[in-house]
């Protein structure tokens, strides 16, 4: 079912600030092809060898990472798996009553304190 973790969430208060230390420090890059912004929050993913990290950065006020900031301060913010069969998986966790966030994610309260995004072969390879 799981085929690895594709990429750790990771909210920030600068997208910016946070790239340039993975670089300095791992030798992490920046993936320049990759940027998602909404008025709740920029995304921008980071290369480290084979793994990677998606930096979550606050747009606006009250939305999603913002309040994760204000709660918990910077750290991570959720774990993405890249699984085989998606729409299986969500039927799973549906079956069991887990709590399914936008057709992607599993609520913390129904993983152990975790939010897990879940992550298609299909939607793995546009990353």
């Amino acid at each position: 079912m799981i085929k690895k973790i594709h990429h750790v969430g990771v909210a920030v208060h600068s997208t910016e600030v946070m790239a340039k230390f993975l670089e300095e420090v791992f030798g992490a890059k920046l993936m320049p092809n990759y940027a998602l912004e909404t008025n709740e929050f920029l995304s921008r993913m980071v290369k480290a060898g084979d793994n990677a990290f998606e930096l979550l950065e606050p747009r606006g006020k009250d939305g999603l990472i913002e309040r994760f900031l204000n709660t918990r301060g910077e750290g991570i913010h959720h774990i993405s798996l890249e699984v085989d069969n998606l729409e299986e998986l969500l039927k799973i966790c549906e079956a069991r009553g887990m709590t399914v966030l936008g057709r992607r994610f599993i609520h913390p309260k129904s993983t152990h304190g975790v939010l897990i995004e879940l992550i298609g072969p299909a939607e793995a390879q546009n990353l």
